[in-house]
C-alpha cells in the first residue's frame, strides 16, 4: 500500500472516530425533558386571588385615580380575609396622583403637587362594595366618608342665661351657644395672613369640637366673603381646600362659621342658630 493511500486512510479513521466521539459527548449532554408541574391552588387561594383581581381592575377606574393617577405608582399594599359572611377581602392599594384633592375635579383649580394616596377595596362576591381613599373619600358615592358621630355634647358649669334677639358677630355667638348650656372654650386666634378670610380667625371648642369663627367690619363685607367659597366648600376664591372631613358654611350678620367634621350635634346647634349652611357637603 502506498504511503499516501496509508495516510488518507488514517485520516478517515480519525474522522469516524470523532464523529462517534462528538456523538456520543451529544447524547450525553442532551437534557433529560422535564415536566413542569402545576400545584393547584386551593379554593380560599383561588378566592383570593381573584377579589385581587377584582381590585386592580376597579382602582384604574375610581374618580380619584381616573382623573390624575400615575399608572407606573400603583402598589399593592396589603390584602386581608374579613371575618364576614359571605367572605369579604379588603385590598389596600397605593398610588401617586398628580395633583392634590380627591374624585373627578374636573373644572376645578388644582394644587400641582404630587400626592400619594391608598385605598381599601373591600371586595364581595366579586363585587366591590367599599372604596375609601386616605380614610377621608368615599369613591363609590363620590364624597367625604361620614365619620362616626360623637358622643352628646358636653355641658358647662355655669348658670344657663337665657339668650334673646338674634346672633350677629362674635360675641353674640358664644353668648347663644352658652344659652344651650354646651361648652364654649376659647382655643386660639389667627392672623388674618393665615385665615381662610381677609379677617383674623377665632377659633374657638364647641362641646369639643373646634369651630372656626370669621368676623367682618359689617354684613355686606361678610355676604361677600361668602360668595367666594364653592358650593361643596372646596374652593375659597382661587384657592383649593383639602379638607380632612366634612365642611360645613354657615354665615350670619357679621359672621362666616366653619365647622369641620361629621357631629350632627354641632349641626343641629349651629343650624338653629345660624340657619342652614350655605356651602359645604
Amino acid at each position: 500500500m502506498s504511503q499516501h493511500l496509508k495516510h488518507k486512510k488514517l485520516a478517515i479513521t480519525v474522522a469516524v472516530i470523532g464523529v462517534i466521539i462528538a456523538g456520543a459527548a451529544g447524547a450525553y449532554f442532551v437534557p433529560a425533558q422535564s415536566t413542569l408541574t402545576m400545584i393547584p391552588m386551593t379554593p380560599e387561594e383561588q378566592a383570593k386571588s381573584d377579589a385581587l383581581g377584582v381590585a386592580q381592575r376597579y382602582i384604574v377606574t375610581s374618580p380619584t385615580f381616573a382623573f390624575d393617577g400615575l399608572p407606573n405608582t400603583i402598589d399593592v399594599e396589603e390584602i386581608a380575609v374579613l371575618e364576614t359572611d359571605p367572605v369579604s377581602y379588603r385590598i389596600r392599594i397605593a398610588f401617586d396622583s398628580a395633583n392634590a384633592g380627591f374624585g373627578d375635579r374636573t373644572g376645578q383649580m388644582l394644587a400641582q403637587v404630587v400626592t400619594h394616596h391608598k385605598t381599601d377595596i373591600i371586595v364581595s362576591e366579586g363585587n366591590v362594595i367599599s372604596a375609601v381613599t386616605d380614610d377621608s373619600w368615599d369613591e363609590l358615592n363620590h364624597q367625604y366618608v361620614l365619620k362616626k358621630p360623637q358622643s352628646k355634647l358636653p355641658s358647662h358649669d355655669k348658670p344657663v342665661i337665657p339668650f334673646e334677639g338674634a346672633v350677629t358677630d362674635y360675641a353674640s355667638l358664644v353668648d347663644a351657644i352658652e344659652s344651650r348650656g354646651v361648652l364654649v372654650q376659647h382655643k386660639e386666634d389667627l392672623a388674618a395672613e393665615i385665615s381662610l378670610f381677609s379677617v383674623p380667625t377665632k377659633v374657638i371648642s364647641v362641646g369639643g369640637s373646634d369651630i372656626q369663627v370669621f368676623e367682618f367690619a359689617d354684613e355686606s363685607d361678610a355676604v361677600a366673603s361668602s360668595l367666594t367659597v364653592s358650593e361643596d366648600g372646596t374652593e375659597i376664591g382661587t384657592s383649593i381646600i383639602r379638607w380632612v372631613d366634612t365642611p360645613h358654611f354657615y354665615t350670619k350678620g357679621k359672621l362666616i362659621v366653619l365647622h369641620v367634621g361629621q357631629n350632627p350635634e354641632i349641626t343641629s346647634l349651629l343650624e338653629s342658630l345660624l340657619g342652614y349652611q350655605f356651602a359645604g357637603m
